[in-house]
């Protein structure tokens, strides 16, 4: 958690903001399959610098690369994408282009704990969004940012992850998914 204190010296008084992370939803939530409308401006800029900031520690806290609103219950177009070192936060994010050729990459994806799949998507594409500021960026992204940024996409549209994979390939990532539950779930029975 962290904290943001600010003083208001017209009145000598503290007042004290806590920023919290964002509870995480879990695959069967109805808003993950809904797509989010454009931002249209109707939350201000304080709130949407708040909302960005947790979604960054939530995304942190569970230790993902990507992490968009609607996975926390929030009903806003913005993901933030990034690790420690590199943090990216987009509102109204678009696909303008696609360069290249689609590669094969490994997915998982905070609201389906403990599930990999092998997707398919390109490797490189034109991507325009809004800063948190407001202002309106335009880039060339490759590899995993690439990859991130479309994975929190099909997220704002209503499309997971799972629908990319063909069945067979589901239920195999689901067998393996269920034995890492299963493990986790007797190692802390027995404390470790």
């Amino acid at each position: 958690m962290s904290e943001i204190l600010t003083i208001d010296t017209g009145k000598d008084l503290v007042n004290q903001e806590t920023i919290e992370p964002l509870p995480l939803y879990g695959e069967d939530h109805p808003m993950l399959k809904q797509k989010i409308p454009e931002f249209t401006g109707n939350l201000p800029l304080k709130s949407m610098t708040t909302l960005v900031k947790r979604l960054k520690m939530t995304m942190k806290l569970y230790g993902g690369v990507g992490l968009s609103a609607n996975q926390c219950g929030v009903f806003e177009r913005v993901f933030v994408i990034g690790t420690d070192d590199f943090q990216l936060a987009c509102i109204n994010p678009k696909i303008i282009e696609i360069e290249g050729s689609s590669e094969k990459v490994k997915e998982g994806c905070l609201s389906f704990p403990g599930l990999f799949l092998t997707i398919q998507r390109p490797s490189v594409i034109i991507a325009e969004w809004l800063e948190e500021t407001g202002e309106l960026k335009r880039a060339r992204l490759s590899g995993i940012t690439a990859q991130c940024f479309q994975h929190e996409l099909d997220h704002m549209n209503g499309v997971q992850f799972t629908s990319h994979a063909k069945p067979v390939a589901l239920q195999m990532a689901r067998k393996k998914q269920d034995k890492m539950i299963k493990k986790i779930v007797r190692k802390q029975k027995n404390g470790v």
